[in-house]
């Protein structure tokens, strides 16, 4: 069996064209993450600091005053980062500040220190230091929702609630690290249109081929089978789709991690400020892995969408099309994750493609109702993905008996004549 798997693996996706573009495809990530790192990538608070010669004595000052007060947070940190805050508020409240460079400032001016000291490191900080009575607050607030929807009775919301009370109490966080970054690398998504691509040069001319050189008729004498020789296809396009996520993973984490640092990997994933409300109670590194798992997944029910119509056509460029056009429609689908309304809500779980939006399905409390009951967003559409996945493979190896009825057929003829 392992044997046979190489052999597919190697025939399929160890072809000229496939390295050349995954090579091709890396290379073109990293310079995409290079340019946001260069200009300033657009994250869900705004513009970060770019890294261009006119920002380097931003991020001079950054660096020294990031170092003195990342980490464990402390009252002394916090104090000093407050008293910065209110000296430079004060200078600026008037107006009457001079708009000239000025020496011994943090980036050349007094207005430019304000944004600096304000924008990242005085609401970074209080975000942190308020954290935990603000979510004390909502859990307050959701113990007594749970009473008044039990009275009402109301299941869903009173079920929504108490997963509230469960999964938010005893949160607070102790450590101060930039979150932005983290967050850039929870957005990025570039690479995902990257992999699409690899799998439909890998996968679409899979059953195709053999069609072409007659390797059908040769499969029709395997002592596997019918169901095995479709189980290793089905396999090795898992395989492929996993070794493409973990590679393209795995260079955007190193890649932003020589960037940018990535700084606080065991911290809390809601101390990332755009996390705030997400029902995980991971690190922020375990959510890169849940979020790449997820990806994996949905990235492989895919592939093997683009296997199921490389066994139903004869030529090579129907898959490749239909697999285009699936791919807008799919990822429009997945647009409706957030969705209130029952259709789009439907729509997007049927889409493959949202499972690539764990920034979106978790940065949230998204839920959904199935019999008065709330359940998470997340997990319904990674079930729904299974099922699918399990429906595919069956339709493939479906397909696959028929058209090999009909060479047998067709050799019997030939026999017979």
């Amino acid at each position: 069996m392992i044997r046979i798997v190489y052999f597919e693996i190697r025939k399929n996706y160890l072809r000229s064209y496939v390295v050349i573009a995954l090579l091709s495809f890396l290379l073109i990530n990293i310079l995409i993450i290079y340019k946001d790192y260069l200009y300033g990538p657009n994250d869900l608070y705004g513009y970060f600091l770019p890294h261009t010669a006119e920002y380097q004595k931003w991020w001079q000052s950054y660096q020294e005053m990031y170092d003195k007060v990342s980490g464990k947070l402390t009252a002394d940190k916090a104090r000093f980062v407050v008293s910065e805050y209110r000296r430079l508020d004060a200078m600026v409240a008037d107006g009457t500040y001079s708009r000239e460079k000025q020496e011994g400032t943090y980036t050349g001016y007094i207005w430019g220190d304000y944004v600096f000291i304000t924008k990242y490191f005085y609401r970074p900080m209080k975000y942190v230091s308020t954290y935990e009575s603000a979510i004390k607050q909502v859990i307050e607030n959701a113990k007594a929702n749970i009473e008044f929807y039990s009275q009402c009775g109301n299941n869903f919301d009173k079920s929504k609630n108490e997963f509230i009370v469960k999964h938010y109490s005893g949160r607070k966080i102790d450590v101060f690290h930039n979150g932005k970054f983290w967050g850039l690398l929870f957005e990025y998504d570039f690479s995902d249109l990257l992999i699409v691509l690899l799998l439909l040069l890998g996968v679409a001319p899979m059953f195709v081929n053999e069609k072409n050189t007659n390797m059908d008729k040769l499969i029709l004498s395997s002592i596997k089978g019918k169901f095995s020789m479709t189980f290793v296809k089905v396999f090795s396009i898992f395989l492929y789709t996993a070794f493409l996520v973990i590679v393209f993973s795995g260079i955007n984490f190193l890649v932003c991690k020589f960037l940018y640092g990535l700084s606080g990997i065991q911290m809390p994933i809601y101390a990332v400020e755009a996390y705030q409300y997400t029902p995980l109670n991971c690190s922020v590194g375990m959510f890169y892995v849940l979020q790449t798992l997820l990806k994996a997944v949905g990235l492989f029910v895919f592939a093997t969408w683009i296997c199921l119509l490389s066994a139903l056509f004869q030529r090579v460029v129907y898959p490749y099309a239909i697999s285009t056009l699936s791919v807008v429609l799919g990822i429009y689908a997945s647009g409706y994750v957030a969705s209130v309304e029952t259709s789009k809500t439907i729509w997007a779980l049927m889409s493959p493609f949202t499972l690539l939006r764990a920034n979106k399905l978790f940065n949230e409390l998204l839920g959904i109702n199935i019999r008065d009951t709330f359940y998470l967003r997340a997990h319904v559409a990674l079930i729904v993905q299974i099922f699918i996945v399990l429906m595919i493979f069956i339709l493939i190896y479906m397909i696959v008996s028929i058209r090999d009825l009909r060479v047998i057929k067709k050799l019997i003829t030939r026999e017979s004549s």
